[in-house]
């Protein structure tokens, strides 16, 4: 056995050794690959944090640099010109003329979509509004509609909804007010009837009792976001599948814990951690937790639908096969080797 001064010596050799890569659980700093990740501090991102905290990347030798953006179209334009590697965003109108228009970048893996049974995106109004009548999709009919901006996925989702009760985008007026923040405030002062807004907002509205929800966007099922990579990070497979790899590991931990089993001991410990990133509280995050397929897979069928009807509504310069921007066989390579 060990005398105490011999175990601190002993002790501070293998420290020494690990910090010179000798000795590590992990690979050691200089060896890592690093990936330029984009992305929003937004609560459906919480596979993407879960995969950092827990240490996945670092376990496949890879140093992520997060990015923050402010908006979804920045970041898919980042991943076309190289400047970042991966983007983890919404799909939207631009994203789809960036690709008929030459740009190359990939869809990869599922983010995130609405599902039946999850609150993410909601059509809200105000209070004041639903007590005098506008309760239901229907009572839209000439009414001020909140949205981002055109050619989002705020306006493809309204288009949908409104399709629910007979109703088409000439029925409203749709109101681009650029940010959520403005959105949530021309609800509350009334200078739009209504507007599509992001988690937590939805039951926050509700809660507070400042508005009412009037449709839960998730009762359409819609491919809301996604993961893509630029083409130079797609060629280097091994990089590409050892990321997929580290990353659908984080959303089986999210899965797993929070839309399996939400009573586990996992539950809490993916709230904080979600906590720390988007600086929500945990309360808040656990109303918003969106659907995502454990295996990273999106619904590819949906992506067709929604250049159809994009390019109908003469946003889309034309519709693009999605074998030219979608290559799922990164994650499925991914996921085969878990």
């Amino acid at each position: 056995m060990l005398n105490p001064h011999l175990r601190r010596v002993v002790a501070a050799v293998v420290t020494l050794l690990g910090v010179f890569g000798g000795v590590g659980l992990g690979a050691p700093a200089a060896a890592q690959d690093v990936v330029r990740l984009g992305t929003l501090k937004l609560i459906g991102g919480a596979p993407i944090y879960v995969a950092l905290d827990k240490g996945f990347f670092e376990a496949e030798g890879l140093r992520v640099d997060v990015q923050w953006f402010a908006a979804a179209a920045p970041i898919a334009t980042a991943v076309a010109s190289g400047d970042i590697d991966v983007g983890a965003t919404g799909i939207t109108a631009a994203l789809y003329n960036a690709v008929a228009a030459g740009s190359k970048i990939w869809l990869v893996a599922d983010r995130g979509s609405e599902h039946p049974g999850y609150r993410l995106n909601a059509l809200v109004t105000s209070r004041a509004r639903y007590e005098g009548g506008l309760r239901q999709v229907a009572d839209l009919r000439g009414k001020r509609v909140g949205i981002t901006t055109l050619g989002s996925t705020y306006h493809y989702q309204i288009a949908q909804i409104l399709a629910t009760a007979g109703l088409g985008l000439r029925d409203v007026e749709l109101v681009p007010l650029r940010s959520m923040s403005i959105m949530i405030d021309a609800v509350k002062e009334g200078t739009v009837d209504a507007a599509i807004l992001s988690p937590p907002w939805g039951a926050n509205a509700e809660e507070e009792g400042w508005g009412k929800v009037v449709f839960w966007a998730g009762e359409i099922p819609y491919q809301v976001t996604g993961v893509f990579v630029s083409n130079r990070f797609r060629e280097n497979r091994d990089l590409a599948v050892r990321f997929l790899r580290a990353y659908v590991r984080g959303v089986r931990y999210y899965s797993d814990a929070v839309l399996t089993d939400p009573h586990g001991a996992r539950y809490d410990e993916v709230l904080a951690i979600v906590a720390r990133y988007t600086e929500q509280t945990p309360d808040v995050i656990a109303k918003s937790l969106s659907y995502i397929d454990r295996d990273g897979l999106p619904d590819v069928d949906d992506l067709l639908r929604q250049q159809e009807w994009y390019h109908a509504n003469a946003m889309q310069s034309r519709i693009v096969p999605v074998e030219d921007f979608v290559d799922l066989s990164l994650v499925r390579e991914a996921v085969a080797g878990l």
